[in-house]
This record gives C-alpha cells, structure tokens and sequence, in this order.
C-alpha cells in the first residue's frame, strides 16, 4: 500500500518531471517490485479473447487477481493476461508503449494522464468508451478523472484519500467529539489545550506536504466539487474573500500546533500523533500503516475536514490506475476490454477493491473490512475532490506551496497574500 501522502506527494513531483521531458503521460503513487506476469484464469474456448492488462503495483498481485478471477469467472469468453511494472518504471515503459503504439489491450493510465493527453489533443491512444461503460455511480472526484469534455475514457481501480485523523483516546479523554465545522474545529483545540494535550493539531511543516494538504482541504470545503470547477474555469478565484479564509485558518490554528512544528520533519510529526500528544493530523487513508508502525495500540479513526458552516466539508483524493481501452488494438478486443471497464466501475467489483486494494470509487461502496477504508469512503461521500496537483489547472498550487508557506509561519505574508500567490498559480482552461 502507499507509504504516506508525503510519498504520494513526492512520486507527483517524479510524474511532472517526466510529464515535462515526454510532453504527455502524468505518473501516479509508485511502489518498488520485481516485474511479474500473472495469469488470473484462462478461458476454457479455444476461441476465448485474450486481453493484456498493465499495473504498477507487484505488492497488489494477489488481491488483484482475487480481482480479475470475479470479473472472468463472470465472463468465460474473455482472459486477463496481468502484467505489473515497478512503480519507478512504470510511467517510462507506459510512455515508451504509448509512443510505439504497443500498448497492452487494456492500459492502466496514471493519474491526471487522461486530462493531460485528451487536453493535448491529436490521435489518442485510448478508445472512447462513451456510451460503452455507466460511470454514474462514480464519486465526482473519480468521474473528473475519466469524463473530460464530455466523452468517457475509462475508470480508476482505486482511490486515496486525504483528510483529517483523529486520536480517539484523546478526544475521549477530554470528553469532546470530532469537529464538523471550521467554529467546532478551533473550539475543539481550545478545549483540547485545556486539557492538556500538547498538540491540538499535529503540523509537520518544515517542509511543504502538511501544509499543502491541509491548505487544499480547507479551500476545498469552502469551494465544494462545484466551486473548484469554476476555479480551474477562471471564473473564481482562490484569492476571493471566502476562499482566503481557508489560509487565514491556517494561521489562526497556529497556537493549537505542535511546539516547533515549522521544524517538525514529517516523520517526526507522524510519532507525535500516533504517540498521543497529539489530537488531530493531515493524513492520506494510507498514513495509518505507518501511525501503526509506531504504535501499534493506536486507536484512530478519519472524518473529512470540517467546513465553513453546517453540511461542508471535503476530502481530497487521488487515484490509482485508470484503466482504459487501447485504441490500437481490434474492434474484438476492444469490445471485450470495454466490458472489463464497465466491471470495474460496479458495486460488485468496488467492493473488492474496498476489501482488498484502497479506497473504492463508487460512491455506493461504503463499507469495508478494513474499518479506515470505511470510515474514508463514508467521509468522503457528497464533499470529495480532486487532488489539485491531479488537475492541469492547479497543479501550480504545489509549487505555489512550496515557496510560500514559511511566509505564513514566519509573518512575511498574510493570508491574503498567500492566496495570491496560489492564484498566480492557476492556469485557468478558459
């Protein structure tokens, strides 16, 4: 599974990098492995379609082909040939693939890529599914990531997702519940400081990824899926009056951090939360291998963060491969590969995935046998988002963050100012 959002947010810098110096694929969460082809279930007909299919996770091998079995076992015609790639190769050999026009029958895009090479127009390596596949039950974060200027390309396999943990021994312990709004939020801190907690909220900020996070998250819950759209439009802007508040949050949080947490590396951030001295953290769904890695008897649970007012709130989240059709391969295959696509969006196979993978992309799969993968998809159901960095318009906001959050903790910039910077930012699709 993904190390922790730092890890995610690192692995997105290596993908722009190579987004620059190809010119088109955008890369994803990476993990290290040995190259392995597996073979989920071959059909018993002589005539059965063989279809290749690509991921780049060989830690995934056994829960993916749990997977393919359901989906094969359901269609006996039809056989899965699964390849997986090293993570810190995989958007090399995808984009070598793509150039010579030797993709497998199903490709296994990497987040952003779609948009990245739909915006870039000219002959596709993809089919268009539109019509093919039902992405209705999809999140609006997921659908973001497939559906662009109106026509369908494919679905992910899988999400992560980034909000806010809770130690639930310390919130019990002031007898105080989960904040829903940005009011019970700071009222929460003040309580929790009463009693004695040394870290209200856990910042590790001595580089950009805490802050990042939860600057995204907050503006999230102010501008909603539908307000982010208009950001990433020109027709709103991150510098507007309620937009600006997110930032100003962030500073008026500051007396609730950690004691030095503008030094406070991540990995030490993450032992203050999963230690008990701290009360709520940034966290990637993925973070609680690691909070658990320090402290085994760690109880904790994941909301979404806490809005401006009642019925707000977002979480941000990326996504694992967007699996998707080779346009280069027959009209045969691709009928049967479309199949496939159309599968993988169903409650059926999103539950597997919520079972055995990450964080499903259906929003009617909500529970899970992991109670973390749970609890997220229940949060994040009505107020989830993209990832900015996933999004061509805000993929500046990184960079944005980077340079400018010490201004915050140190008082060269206001909120005000920082917005602007995040603005300056945005490359608006208009």
């Amino acid at each position: 599974m993904v190390s922790d959002i730092k890890t995610v947010a690192e692995r997105h810098l290596s993908r722009r990098r190579l987004l620059q110096a190809t010119g088109g694929i955008a890369g994803s969460v990476a993990f290290a492995g040995a190259l392995g082809g597996i073979r989920p279930q071959a059909a018993s007909a002589q005539d059965a379609i063989k279809l290749s299919i690509w991921g780049n996770h060989p830690e995934w091998k056994d829960p993916m082909t749990t997977i393919l079995d359901a989906f094969t076992a359901a269609n006996p015609g039809i056989e899965l040939e699964l390849t997986t790639i090293p993570g810190d190769q995989y958007a090399a050999k995808l984009q070598t693939a793509i150039t010579g026009g030797e993709t497998p029958d199903i490709i296994g895009e990497q987040e952003g890529g779609l948009i990245v090479n739909v915006n870039k127009g000219g002959d596709l390596p993809y089919a268009d599914l539109t019509g093919k596949i039902d992405i209705s039950g999809l999140t609006d974060a997921a659908r973001g990531q497939v559906e662009i200027d109106g026509k369908v390309y494919g679905v992910p396999l899988a999400a992560y997702t980034v909000g806010l943990a809770i130690n639930n021994p310390v919130f019990a312990k002031a007898n105080i519940t989960p904040p829903t709004t940005w009011d019970e939020l700071k009222s929460a801190c003040e309580a929790l400081k009463a009693a004695g907690v040394e870290a209200p909220m856990v910042l590790g900020a001595k580089d950009w990824v805490h802050p990042y996070f939860m600057y995204i998250g907050l503006t999230s819950s102010v501008l909603g899926f539908a307000g982010l759209e208009e950001v990433r439009k020109g027709t709103r802007k991150l510098t507007d009056a309620d937009a600006v508040s997110a930032a100003q949050l962030l500073l008026d949080l500051v007396p609730y951090y950690n004691a030095g947490f503008e030094a406070t590396d991540y990995t030490t951030a993450k032992a203050i939360f999963a230690n008990g001295q701290g009360a709520m953290m940034v966290a990637g769904t993925a973070d609680y291998t690691g909070y658990r890695e320090v402290n085994p008897d760690a109880d904790l649970s994941f909301i979404a963060w806490p809005g401006p007012e009642a019925g707000k709130k977002a979480t941000t989240t990326g996504f694992e491969l967007l699996y998707t059709v080779s346009a280069n391969t027959s009209p045969e295959k691709q009928e049967a590969g479309a199949k496939f696509v159309n599968w993988l969006a169903t409650p059926e196979a999103q539950q597997l995935v919520s079972d055995n993978i990450a964080i499903p992309i259906n929003k009617n799969v909500t529970e899970s046998t992991d109670p973390i993968r749970g609890e997220t998809a229940v949060a994040a159901a009505g107020g989830d988002v993209a990832v900015w960095y996933d999004l061509p318009e805000l993929s500046g906001s990184v960079t944005a963050t980077q340079d400018n959050h010490g201004g915050l903790w140190s008082g060269r910039l206001t909120a005000q100012q920082f917005a602007e910077a995040q603005q300056a930012a945005v490359i608006p699709s208009a």
